[in-house]
């Protein structure tokens, strides 16, 4: 009777193990290539493919900082989102604060408002900076 029971529990195995390679297989060929994404890349993927505006304020603190259109561009594809500082639940549009650092070495935090299809420039900060001279309103 025991021996039934064995080769009864050892045949299932089998079935069980056969099933969970093929499915195995057929998760690593359909998800091949992809890799999972952090909140931060997919968030920093969206707001690079949007249209880019400037509002008067953070153009104004770009040109007070000598931040180029170019360094906000590259902040938006190396830079990290610090959620500490963004307002993600703001009102009429969320907010982000993108840090990162420029080729030239500068330690920038761009305040980003995510307007839909539009990624548009709220302020840039610079923080190394200790003392903010810029005359912007």
């Amino acid at each position: 009777m025991k021996l039934v029971k064995n080769a009864d529990l050892i045949r299932r195995f089998k079935f069980y193990g056969f099933g969970f390679v093929m499915g195995l297989l057929i998760v690593s060929y359909v998800y091949k290539g992809r890799g999972c994404q952090l909140p931060s890349s997919a968030k920093l993927e969206e707001l690079r493919w949007q249209k880019l505006e400037y509002t008067i304020h953070g153009a104004c603190r770009m040109k007070c900082r000598n931040i180029t259109e170019a360094e906000i561009k590259q902040l938006l594809t190396s830079g990290k989102v610090n959620y500490n500082k963004s307002g993600v639940h703001d009102k009429p549009f969320p907010t982000y604060a993108i840090e990162g650092a420029t080729k030239e070495g500068q330690k920038l935090r761009i305040i980003i408002a995510d307007c839909d299809t539009i990624s548009r420039v709220v302020t840039a900060i610079d923080l190394k900076l200790e003392k903010d001279t810029c005359e912007c309103r």
